[in-house]
């Protein structure tokens, strides 16, 4: 399995750092991190954090090299998944002015699963990786459709939930938001859009919405062949 950041704060890079120890008992890890990445071999799974720039032509032909190199690829974390808060992005910074357009990796190559999170819990990755490898393909339906959705946020939870009437007031999204965007007010959540993120967090954790995602997105669920 390859383990590969395009661009980030690097938060995922040390979540999946810090499940190493239970990704590397069930599968052979390569990674930049420890020192053995080849972009050249093929892998089974290959998990890549970070948005992609679409300005940084070497890291779109490498982001396109591992997906040409894998079997099934997930992206880790909101800026690969949904673009998260890179796509405030504007440049015109050192060093690298010329870079002001960052995108979900899935705007460069097809992506099999994403997992938004900013960062999500280290625990993820290995609960992902453990039902790719058995075969437990039901919960892993909603993380395929977000692999699709391209983009979610505090603000796509309120046009498909909370103002079309079907919010309960359960407070998942509130208690899943890692800035503080969401608040309820009258058990309904409200969004205090300065803090948004553009994370998706809120929206997968929604019961309603990850539904509607499933219903909007009925993907096929791709097994891992040497699972």
């Amino acid at each position: 399995m390859l383990l590969y950041d395009v661009g980030g704060c690097e938060g995922c890079s040390i979540a999946v750092i810090r499940a190493l120890p239970a990704i590397e008992s069930i599968a052979e890890v390569y990674s930049k991190y420890l020192g053995n990445a080849d972009l050249e071999r093929r892998y089974d799974i290959a998990v890549v954090t970070g948005s992609i720039c679409i300005n940084d032509r070497e890291a779109v032909e490498r982001l396109r090299r591992i997906r040409e190199n894998c079997e099934i690829l997930i992206a880790f974390g909101s800026c690969a998944a949904v673009g998260g808060i890179t796509r405030f992005c504007r440049g015109g910074q050192e060093p690298r002015p010329e870079h002001r357009t960052y995108q979900p990796i899935s705007a460069v190559v097809d992506v099999d699963y994403a997992v938004p999170g900013c960062p999500p819990a280290p625990q993820a990755i290995q609960t992902l990786l453990m039902g790719l490898i058995r075969g437990i393909t039901t919960f892993l339906r909603v993380f395929a459709a977000v692999a699709k959705a391209k983009k979610l946020s505090g603000f796509d939870l309120l046009d498909d939930v909370v103002l079309s009437g079907i919010c309960v007031g359960c407070g998942a999204c509130v208690l899943s938001c890692p800035t503080n965007a969401l608040r309820l007010i009258e058990r309904k959540p409200d969004l205090v859009v300065e803090k948004c993120i553009r994370c998706g967090t809120c929206y997968v954790r929604c019961p309603h919405a990850s539904r509607i995602l499933l219903m909007r997105y009925p993907v096929q669920i791709k097994p891992l062949k040497g699972g």
